[in-house]
């Protein structure tokens, strides 16, 4: 019954007793779809009325007490400023409250469900309007049509049985197609869907005339001396009502003004939680495909087959250390490891001896195996947080009541993923790495090797984080939060560090690039750990290791 005639008959009655007398301070717009004018009473009290123009589950309603707009609000009808008013009314044939100045302005609320606005009216003509301006300011607009209005009807109708039963019993062609509802709802003028099934309620039967009658009545003369009352539906939201029933649930007020604020407040919290609800729930669903994603691309086997494959390298050119070198850039070598199977061709590195080469290819499985067992402790994790989210978008699935939405949403803010592996993506444990604190503020992370030097550079790092590297050695991707470029000081001192974490720590100087991390990404084909950067400054540094204070 939020935007029932009848509801609107009395809020305007009732704002014309407070606001008749008093004048307009100012009209603004502080969210959208939202219009809040803050009048000043005769008694020099400061309400607040606020209508809402974009859900069927909200109208208007008041609020006691100045507030301040904030500055980034929308001044509307700047023409009506400290204008005194001097009475408000609704339109006796629709749902349109009209507010009226000394200076002979109309400020029209009209409350139509998918056509709520708000518009100036000067001479008959619309000069401003809160929606839709461009098409409506200029147009002419007459304040109601000459005619009886619909409390007329329906009280000449509630006062006269026969007229009733006339009209009720009429034969009509149309009417014959019509349900008893239908046939209602279109004699009794104001009566919508809500009240038409009270009546038949009332009436317990849609074939008696006069059980019709009386039911009309009945309500008919409730919603003239209403109860106003805000009760619980079973799914948790709330309904508001002028009738006069018994619903435990229901609290009743002394005014519909006072019933339509509390209504219209935790209605609010409703629909912001319901809203929250489905926000959560998108987050965990695009997180809980990136998991899968992450899982799916999982594959252990072809690291292991590398590993195996460099570790027999390195075997088969120990084996063949005194065979007889014709390339430099390859051997071919019997394959010990598989008899009868044609020779192995191992690429080789033309400036190192056999013996080296093979401790490239030891070092380089050796490698791989770590990089494998950090696959397999991701993949754990992923595993792990894989099962959360799917636990806890099933127990979204499950809520049915505002309340239960509020309690889920409030535990996860507090305490998330309590009780289990991580739930969100900003739950995680300490990441892997080396930690310099450079100050307070300002600290330092250093990749520990090449598949963690990955994990550090492209899941750990935010885009305007600054990124070190030792250049033209190997050695730890550095990455330095809480600061910016201009802190020259602290990204020398982390060059530093940079520097002794290289194969180049031992020389006297060494160059170190840095740059946001925004302009480091992947090759297409380089190995992990290795990066194509942009946009990078060198500093020249002396290797130091003097802050580093291992956390990881």
């Amino acid at each position: 019954m939020l935007r029932n005639y009848f509801t609107l008959y009395h809020a305007a009655m009732e704002l014309h007793e407070r606001l008749a007398g008093g004048y307009l301070t100012e009209a603004y717009s502080e969210h959208k779809n939202e219009v809040t004018l803050n009048f000043v009473t005769p008694g020099h009290q400061h309400l607040r009325l606020i209508v809402l123009t974009h859900t069927p589950f909200l109208c208007l309603y008041t609020k006691e007490g100045l507030k301040k707009k904030a500055r980034d609000s929308a001044s509307l009808l700047t023409g009506l400023s400290m204008q005194p008013v001097t009475g408000v009314a609704i339109s006796p044939t629709d749902r349109e409250i009209h507010i009226y100045f000394e200076d002979s302005a109309i400020l029209v609320l009209q409350l139509f469900s998918s056509k709520t606005n708000l518009f100036l009216v000067r001479d008959n003509c619309i000069i401003e309007t809160f929606k839709h301006n461009s098409t409506l300011a200029g147009q002419p607009y007459q304040p109601y049509e000459e005619s009886p209005g619909i409390l007329r009807k329906l009280e000449t109708l509630a006062m006269n049985k026969a007229l009733f039963l006339e009209k009720y019993n009429k034969p009509n062609v149309e009417n014959i197609a019509k349900s008893t509802a239908d046939r209602i709802a279109a004699d009794l003028p104001g009566f919508d869907q809500t009240l038409v099934q009270e009546l038949l309620k009332r009436a317990g039967t849609e074939d008696n005339p006069e059980a019709l009658f009386n039911a009309f009545q009945s309500v008919f003369f409730e919603l003239l001396d209403p109860q106003p009352g805000v009760s619980e539906k079973e799914d948790g939201l709330l309904q508001f009502t002028l009738l006069h029933n018994d619903e435990k649930s229901k609290r009743t007020f002394d005014s519909v003004l006072d019933g339509l604020a509390h209504y219209s407040i935790s209605m609010q919290r409703v629909l912001e939680t319901k809203e929250e609800l489905k926000g959560l729930r998108t987050k965990l669903l695009r997180q809980l495909e990136k998991t899968r994603k992450s899982l799916e691309g999982f594959n252990p086997a072809l690291l292991n087959e590398f590993a195996k494959n460099y570790e027999q390298c390195g075997h088969l050119l120990m084996a063949a250390l005194y065979q007889p070198r014709t390339e430099r850039k390859s051997i071919s070598v019997e394959n010990i490891f598989e008899p009868g199977a044609p020779d192995k061709i191992i690429v080789l590195k033309e400036a190192l001896t056999l013996q080296k080469n093979a401790e490239e290819y030891f070092s380089k499985a050796s490698k791989t195996k770590g990089k494998l067992k950090a696959m397999e402790d991701r993949h754990e994790r992923l595993r792990k947080e894989k099962e959360t989210l799917e636990t806890l978008l099933a127990e979204t699935e499950s809520i049915s009541s505002p309340k239960e939405a509020r309690c889920f949403i409030e535990q996860q803010s507090r305490n998330p993923g309590k009780s289990r592996e991580p739930a969100l993506k900003n739950i995680r444990t300490a990441p892997p790495f080396r930690t310099v604190n450079i100050s307070a503020s300002i600290t330092l992370f250093v990749g520990k090797n090449a598949a963690n030097n990955e994990l550090l550079t492209f899941s750990h790092t935010k885009p305007d984080d600054i990124w070190l590297h030792a250049r033209g050695s190997a050695g730890s991707h550095c990455v330095l939060k809480g600061t910016t470029l201009s802190n020259l000081p602290a990204i020398r001192q982390a060059a530093e560090i940079a520097a002794w974490y290289s194969s180049a720590k031992n020389s006297a100087l060494v160059p170190v690039i840095y740059t946001l991390k925004k302009y480091v990404r992947r090759g297409k084909k380089l190995a992990p750990g290795q990066v194509i950067v942009e946009r990078e400054e060198v500093l020249m540094v002396k290797p130091s290791n003097r802050l580093f204070s291992d956390q990881a």
